[in-house]
């Protein structure tokens, strides 16, 4: 087998491995519709048309490319859809980031630990997995991925940076925060080099001009502040537990900033972002589980970067290491890898549909309400006529 088709297949077991995972984390929620953002936004694609790039609130066209493509299907096969689109978007992020960590030299095994701590981020359980409106994030892992591993290579790839760039821009507000690794590549990387940095950078500014614009830096006129009475472990430590991890390892990290190799240089890389995302999402959303998942993945990997380059001088006491961090993480994994009820609670959207088309039929009903994820919110009414067309 010639080393094109054997990396192609090992992509693939490791694309297929990556989706199983986030499938048996959702599988009770595969056919649903998510409350937030809901049914009615679909709606207004088979009322308005297809949108890909959306302005307002800001620039993005993940959530309106999946709405379109959502609506042009017959209305019972809405949910399923896009929950398998959400997953494989889950999925194709982690295997960029396998790639992107095999590319850096990590080796396969850790490369494909990589892209498992995206896929297993406990955080995601809550709203994120299945939840087309939510896919952002992940990418948002990816991107962050791509453009550390780049920048602290001696020769970054103008077009990764580029279509990381790009795809980052059209998904996620956050996206300006990616400049600041292409500052630490002004500094470190040779003259030569820097061009491709540009790439990067356009994109980016070009997005963060449109939505200052549009938008400002005001963020959610309404968020939460600060903890409430009962706020349990796992939103104190989605909040909390990955910006100390990365505080924490820069910290450590610049004790020999004179001496950073290329992999010191990724971690501390990921570790910024990680700092960086955190405040920038509470300024902006103040405290949501779905900010916790780049920050949590991103922290994660830069932790196993850091061990991964430990293991060269000391394999003893990595080892030891890695064995702790895989028990730390294990626990909130294992307790927190299924969705949780905000993504399950419904009726199966299908069978609703069904439901709702019998009720047209036969009560002579002008419009249905069908409920969401939560179990409990209700989509606007859905005309009859729109209900027994399909």
């Amino acid at each position: 087998m010639s080393l094109r088709k054997s990396r192609v297949l090992i992509s693939l077991c490791a694309f297929g491995g990556f989706l199983l995972i986030v499938i048996a984390r959702g599988w009770n929620g595969l056919d649903q519709i998510p409350s937030d953002p809901g049914y009615d936004y679909i709606g207004e694609r088979v009322q308005l048309g297809i949108s890909v790039v959306e302005v307002e609130p800001y620039l993005y066209a993940e959530q309106s490319t999946l709405a379109s493509l959502a609506s042009l299907l017959p209305l019972e096969h809405r949910g399923l859809f896009l929950t398998l689109a959400s997953h494989g978007i889950w999925a194709l992020c982690a295997l960029v980031i396998f790639r992107e960590l095999r590319r850096h030299g990590l080796g396969a095994v850790i490369s494909v630990i990589g892209g498992l701590l995206l896929v297993t981020t406990p955080w995601a359980a809550q709203s994120a997995i299945g939840n087309y409106g939510n896919v952002r994030w992940p990418i948002l892992v990816a991107a962050g991925v791509i453009f550390a591993a780049e920048i602290s290579s001696k020769r970054p790839r103008a077009m990764s940076l580029l279509l990381a760039a790009v795809v980052a821009t059209l998904s996620n507000p956050l996206h300006p925060l990616l400049i600041v690794p292409l500052l630490f590549g002004v500094v470190t990387l040779a003259a030569d080099h820097r061009r491709a940095l540009a790439f990067g950078a356009v994109p980016l500014g070009i997005g963060l001009a449109l939505n200052l614009v549009n938008a400002g830096a005001s963020g959610h006129s309404e968020k939460i502040s600060s903890f409430w009475d009962g706020a349990g472990l796992f939103w104190m430590s989605g909040q909390i537990l990955p910006i100390s991890v990365a505080a924490a390892g820069l910290v450590l990290s610049a004790r020999n900033i004179r001496r950073w190799n290329q992999r010191q240089l990724l971690a501390v890389n990921l570790f910024v972002l990680v700092v960086l995302i955190v405040a920038a999402s509470y300024q902006l959303g103040g405290i949501a589980d779905r900010y916790f998942v780049t920050p949590a993945s991103l922290a994660a990997i830069g932790v196993m970067v850091v061990l991964a380059d430990f293991r060269s001088r000391s394999v003893v006491i990595a080892n030891v290491l890695s064995i702790v961090l895989a028990v730390i993480l294990l626990v909130p994994t294992v307790r927190w890898f299924f969705i949780f009820p905000y993504l399950r609670s419904a009726d199966g959207w299908s069978s609703q549909v069904e439901r709702g088309r019998e009720q047209c039929a036969t009560e002579g009903t002008a419009a249905v309400e069908l409920i969401t994820s939560n179990g409990s919110s209700r989509t606007d009414p859905i005309p009859c006529d729109e209900l027994l067309q399909q």
